[in-house]
């Protein structure tokens, strides 16, 4: 019977990290990003809706990409079109681009299957 109890405990204990690896995302970072979004859908959802697909989305983000790849890649996408060398560093650097454009391909796919409008 013992024996039973502790292997049970152990073999959850080793689901434990496949479970949490799923959303590694900060608290605050899923907050800010929900935020953003429903700031930017305003008027074409009611509150509710939009808080909720917006939450999907970046579950969705978060399965593609860890904590730091994300921040990289959002602070490229948001940066990347300011004027002149503010923004220069954004575009021209090749990393920076492919995981913009990374980035941009799995934010289409995230709003696609949340049925963002």
């Amino acid at each position: 019977m013992k024996k039973t109890s502790i292997s049970l405990i152990i073999a959850g204990m080793m689901a434990l990290p496949a479970v949490s690896a799923a959303n590694d995302f900060l608290t605050v970072t899923t907050v800010q990003y929900v935020q953003e979004c429903i700031e930017l859908n305003s008027g074409k959802m009611n509150i509710y809706e939009s808080t909720h697909k917006c939450s999907c989305v970046i579950d969705k983000l978060s399965e593609e990409f860890t904590q730091t790849e994300f921040e990289e890649a959002d602070t490229g996408f948001q940066l990347k079109n300011l004027p002149g060398d503010r923004g220069g560093e954004f575009r021209d650097d090749k990393n920076v681009g492919s995981g913009v454009a990374r980035f941009q391909e799995v934010h289409v796919k995230a709003y696609a299957s949340c049925r963002m409008r």
